[in-house]
């Protein structure tokens, strides 16, 4: 994450980079290395993406093995797992929650999350508000998709589309919900007539001209895949 960003946002960079490793080294771990992963490993290098940087998260130019979120046994961790490492007589899960908006405080000189709307399972609605803890924050988690989606239906975003939509303006940002574009892909299948090792992406080759080139492996059943065993190489721009 640029440093830039860290500091306009007013985090702790220190406290950022150390929570990387943290998560890592609870739900991430290092992959089975499957032949079709080592083909690729050594292709990428003979052409010159060099060099090896080995086992490692971090994206630095060359070629390297990357993490994977199974573990030895093929189970799937995510970032649910970080909730043991809270205080369990502090921490409140609900898990048929949804979310409606974040409520704001507008009082100020800039609107300050207070809370949010969410309705349950039986759609009753509800409120959820901070407590009087300074260190007390909402936190929006919601994805690429989700997270403008949220403010927006809450209130910050271009006016005149807000107001357009019956929404109450919070703040005009015209930046919300707009800029997003997908990272331009070719990928490469190379069909088996023999079984191929399953494996997600762990070979990884980083160019300077900001290509990623990923390799994975195995039996596709997707309607828009070939439906045999392959193994796949595919080439992102990452910006």
């Amino acid at each position: 994450m640029k440093c830039r960003f860290i500091s306009k946002v007013g985090w702790d960079a220190k406290l950022v980079n150390e929570s990387y490793p943290w998560v890592e080294k609870q739900i991430v771990h290092r992959p089975k290395f499957s032949p079709f992963q080592r083909a690729v490993r050594d292709s990428l290098i003979d052409t010159g993406v060099s060099p090896f940087n080995g086992f490692t998260y971090d994206h630095i130019y060359g070629t390297k093995v990357g993490g994977t979120i199974f573990d030895r046994f093929g189970r799937r961790h995510t970032a649910a797992e970080l909730l043991a490492s809270g205080n369990p007589e502090k921490l409140t899960v609900l898990v048929h929650a949804t979310v409606q908006k974040i409520v704001f405080d507008t009082t100020g000189k800039n609107p300050k999350a207070v809370g949010v709307i969410f309705n349950d399972e039986n759609g009753k609605q509800h409120e959820a508000m901070l407590g009087n803890d300074k260190q007390s924050e909402v936190i929006l988690s919601s994805g690429a998709i989700g997270s403008p989606q949220m403010l927006l239906l809450s209130g910050i975003g271009p006016k005149a589309e807000l107001e357009n939509l019956n929404i109450s303006v919070v703040l005009d940002n015209h930046f919300v919900g707009k800029g997003m574009i997908d990272n331009p892909m070719n990928a490469l299948y190379v069909p088996s007539n023999r079984p191929v090792h399953q494996s997600l992406i762990q070979t990884v080759g980083i160019t300077k001209k900001g290509i990623y080139i990923e390799a994975s492996s195995g039996f596709s059943q997707s309607n828009s895949s070939i439906h045999c065993h392959h193994g796949i190489m595919s080439a992102e721009v990452m910006k």
